[in-house]
Parts: C-alpha cells; sequence; structure tokens
C-alpha cells in the first residue's frame, strides 16, 4: 500500500512496506510544495530544463527541513540512461570526488546518506534489505531498463553485500504508465526476450508504434534477480495522467521540473550534496 503523506509543504508517496522501519527515511515526492514557478510549479529539483538555480536550491532547503536532514545528506549523481552503480560501503566516502558523477544507480549500507533520484516519467524504484539493513535506488527509463539495471541492482545486492534475495523488498515508484508511454521500433527492438516482451507491450493504433508497460517490465526484472513477487510493490500512479501531483516530461512535452525520489538509513550524517 502506498499513501500521499505531508511534512511541511511538502507532499509526498510513502510506501507502508518502507514505513513500518523505523530507521528508514524515504519519499516519493510530488510536485507540490516549492517556490518553483509556472511549468516548474513547485517542488522542482532540476536547473537543466530552465527553472533557477535560486529557487532549485530553496526547494532542497525546503525537503531538507520537511524530513529534519541536511541538504548536505542528499547524494545525487549525473544520471544518464545506462546500467553504472556506484558502491558506498565504507564510512567517510568521498562525495566529493563523485558529486554528480554518472550512475544510475546507488547500493549502500552506511548510514545518513540520502540517495536520490530525479524523475518526471522514468521509474524510480527503492531496494531494501531489512536483515542487513542495506539500500539501493535505480533510476529506469526505458534504455536503462533495456540494459537490466533491476536485475543489475539486485545482482549487485547479492554478490557485494551477500545478500539474500528472499528478503529483500523492491518498491516501485511513480513512473509514467503504459496508458500514456506510446514508444517505437526502436524501443520495442531494445527490450530482449528476457523482459517477457508479449507482456509488457500492448497493441497501438498507429502502424510500428506500441505502449510500454515500464514497471511491468523492471517488475520483470527484479524476480528474474530472485527476488520474491510478494516483496515488490508498485505504487501504479501514472505521472503523465496525474500531472497535478507529478512532473511528466512526455505529457509536458518537455517543458517541466524533476521531482525528487530519496531514501536513506537512520543513524547519522554525512556530507554529500
Amino acid at each position: 500500500m502506498f499513501r500521499l503523506s505531508k511534512k511541511g509543504s511538502v507532499e509526498y508517496l510513502e510506501a507502508d512496506v518502507l514505513r513500518a522501519s523505523d530507521f528508514l527515511v524515504h519519499a516519493f515526492c510530488t510536485r507540490r510544495g516549492g517556490v518553483s514557478q509556472g511549468n516548474f510549479s513547485s517542488l522542482n529539483f532540476s536547473v537543466r530544463e530552465g527553472d533557477t538555480r535560486e529557487n532549485v536550491r530553496r526547494n532542497w532547503e525546503i525537503v531538507a527541513a520537511a524530513f529534519n536532514l541536511r541538504v548536505e545528506n542528499f547524494l545525487v549523481v549525473n544520471q544518464v540512461h545506462d546500467d553504472r552503480i556506484l558502491i558506498i560501503d565504507r564510512p567517510h566516502f568521498d562525495f566529493e570526488r563523485h558529486r554528480m558523477a554518472s550512475y544510475d544507480a546507488i547500493i549502500t549500507n552506511q548510514p545518513g546518506i540520502a540517495l536520490a533520484i530525479k524523475t518526471a516519467d522514468c521509474v524510480p524504484i527503492f531496494f531494501f534489505d531489512r536483515v542487513k539493513r542495506i539500500i539501493g535506488v535505480a533510476h529506469a527509463g526505458w534504455r536503462g531498463t533495456s540494459l537490466n539495471i533491476a536485475a543489475k541492482v539486485v545482482g549487485a545486492l547479492r554478490e557485494i553485500f551477500s545478500c539474500d534475495t528472499s528478503v529483500l523488498t523492491a518498491v516501485i515508484g511513480p513512473s509514467i504508465g503504459q496508458c500514456c508511454y506510446q514508444v517505437d521500433g526502436r524501443v520495442f527492438g531494445a527490450m530482449e526476450a528476457g523482459n517477457n516482451r508479449r507482456d509488457i507491450f500492448s497493441p497501438c493504433s498507429s502502424p510500428g508504434r506500441w505502449m510500454l508497460n515500464l514497471p511491468l517490465a523492471n517488475t520483470f526484472q527484479i524476480i528474474e534477480g530472485g527476488v520474491l513477487p510478494e516483496n515488490i510493490h508498485v505504487a501504479g500512479y501514472c505521472t503523465s495522467c496525474q500531472r497535478d501531483i507529478f512532473f511528466s516530461h512526455r505529457g509536458e512535452r518537455g517543458n517541466t521540473g524533476r521531482q525528487l525520489n530519496f531514501i536513506m538509513l537512520r543513524g547519522g550524517h554525512k556530507d554529500g550534496f
């Protein structure tokens, strides 16, 4: 189950399965509760599309204060629609070196680091080992999905941290739904048979085009990685359908902002943003 909640002015979506763990902080932020204006209204976290740096800086401060964190707690990487995974497995990690480095997933066993990804249709995924207290995030657009990024995160959790996949939890946040995500032959061809192609695509009225179920494609990958189906939780919110709540690159033809998604182990503070 998921619920819309609010801290201060910040409206966000939270998963009951993660909320039940008192050593976790997490949020799939909506677009509501910030200071940005116009197409970026209002809780936007990206300057690339044209919002001001001052607005974005203030939005970071608003979210940090709402969750009783510091802006420096948040670790953001440069998302490039690839399958590289940043591993943080020791204290005193060199954040400065990795600030805005090119990755699309992060895993850590260190407390006080809010692993953050920005989305506006792509799939945000949280991973959680409740026994070893290890967390991860992944940013999965169609390119990352075609590279099996979700399955690779599960593999890294198993191989690097010796996680038991039977106790892993995966939480898939708001993203564009199959109802709104029309793709062409390039995307269709990029998805391997292992992605259950017949299940993740549906026919489209336009010749040479299909409707892609991106959350389901990632769900299949996570299952194939060894996570139990009952431990996978999907929000089911379509960012394109619900543009009053979320930013949508497709729904707003690229003229929009980015919402923040983050998860953190409690227990410390790191310098990192």
